[in-house]
């Protein structure tokens, strides 16, 4: 996304950590050649083409855990996943509700 500014305020220091923990684990554990970054008002997607999830169950690690917490936190669901490509990872962030002041704007 070239802005922000179609993001409400109130999620964006909260989709900022989001890109923060996707990058770092496609940087780190994906060994993806492709990453996008997709934005609207209430939700966020990291999506790479690597090598996925592990699919031994092993928990999300810490940076997931955290991220879990930080979205719980601030009204948000996190959901993480394969594409329907079948390879790679998604991340995606979801809040549950547009914040009041955004609500109230778009009824005026």
């Amino acid at each position: 996304p070239l802005t922000v500014e179609v993001v409400d305020p109130e999620l964006r220091e909260l989709f900022a950590w989001v890109v923060r923990e996707g990058v770092t684990n496609i940087v780190r554990h994906a060994h993806a050649s492709h990453c996008r970054v997709s934005l609207s008002a209430d939700s966020i997607e990291v999506v790479d083409d690597g090598i996925g999830l592990d699919s031994s169950g092993a928990s999300d690690g810490h940076g997931l855990e955290g991220l879990r917490q930080r979205c719980q936190d601030n009204g948000a669901d996190l959901t993480a996943g394969t594409p329907s490509s079948g390879k790679g990872t998604v991340l995606r962030v979801s809040a549950r509700r547009l914040s009041s002041r955004l609500t109230q704007d778009t009824t005026r």
